[in-house]
């Protein structure tokens, strides 16, 4: 069980996947730490996707959401760089994967190191998805995978950051796969609900779910929908939209359960800004914009809400 004092709250939060719009995240995080300097002390678990979770292992390492901006401005167009002869390479996009992981895994290699998730000084819950989980299972399956470093039998503690980090972020298409996983955002994008299920674990944190406060921050909804009502379509016409809609399905249904669970405004607070236009998830060009987008987005309700909440 949690030895919480009984007076004393368990702060979750929760960064969504989102590639280059990560910086989203970022920028709303460094207004809010501007106005509460102590929001990521107060933090008790953080949990993120892809590039959530590139932020997420970032911040438990001590970086600030300042540093994290700054990656974004400045080392984004190395992650997303493309050639004609990649392209040519992988038949333009119809066979391979749009980039290639080298100049993330370099970047992230100089941020980390050889950190492992025990060295972090925050909790941290980071999901990917196996595509194997190996011969030898009685249940062999593709499954999701949950990386933590909680203490006890099920810890990853050992496991290095870096790893976790590239597996929660090979998002198909765009990365290959990275040591027999692929990003966590097919299965949950949005990794509110997994953190609330490992926070609530006697092998964890082992917290009740009436102390659980929850600040989920979103990469910006763009919206997206098919016109008509009736389609009869087979597999050349769902394909332009069936990784969307695992990635973007799923954030609105933790969204959904998140509200059930902990009462909007009560106990969890969601900031997802919309975007007034489509920016892909590899534009590194259109950084500053989202940059622009989340210094405009109104916070006034999350401020109060964290005053009266979180702190």
């Amino acid at each position: 069980m949690s030895d919480l004092p009984k007076h004393r709250r368990f702060n979750i939060l929760s960064l969504d996947g989102g590639g280059v719009r990560g910086v989203v995240e970022a920028t709303i995080l460094t207004r809010l730490v501007k106005k509460y300097p102590n929001l990521i002390r107060d933090t008790d678990l953080l949990a993120g996707t892809s590039t959530g979770a590139i932020q997420a292992l970032g911040l438990a390492a001590g970086f600030t959401p300042h540093d994290l901006t700054e990656m974004y401005m400045n080392l984004m167009k190395y992650v997303f760089a493309d050639s004609l002869r990649d392209d040519f390479r992988d038949l333009w996009k119809m066979s391979g994967a749009d980039y290639s992981n080298k100049n993330l895994r370099h970047i992230l290699n100089d941020q980390f190191g050889d950190m492992q998730l025990v060295d972090l000084d925050k909790k941290v819950v980071v999901p990917a998805f196996r595509l194997d989980n190996g011969p030898n299972s009685k249940k062999r399956s593709w499954k999701l995978k949950v990386f933590h470093n909680f203490a006890g039998s099920d810890s990853d503690g050992q496991e290095k950051v870096v790893d976790v980090a590239l597996r929660s972020a090979a998002a198909p298409v765009y990365f290959p796969t990275y040591q027999g996983y692929i990003d966590g955002g097919v299965v949950a994008n949005n990794p509110s609900m997994v953190a609330i299920a490992q926070a609530l674990d006697s092998r964890s944190a082992g917290v009740p779910l009436d102390v659980i406060n929850l600040l989920s921050i979103g990469a910006g909804f763009s919206g997206r929908w098919i016109k008509g009502q009736n389609h009869d379509w087979g597999a050349l016409q769902w394909a332009p939209h069936i990784l969307f809609i695992p990635l973007e399905g799923s954030v609105s249904m933790t969204d959904f359960q998140c509200k059930q669970l902990l009462g909007w405004k009560e106990s969890y607070y969601r900031i997802n800004p919309v975007l007034p236009e489509k920016l892909a998830l590899d534009d590194w060009k259109k950084v500053p914009r989202l940059m622009e987008i989340a210094r405009e987005e109104d916070l006034s309700e999350a401020y109060r809400w964290i005053k009266e909440v979180w702190l």
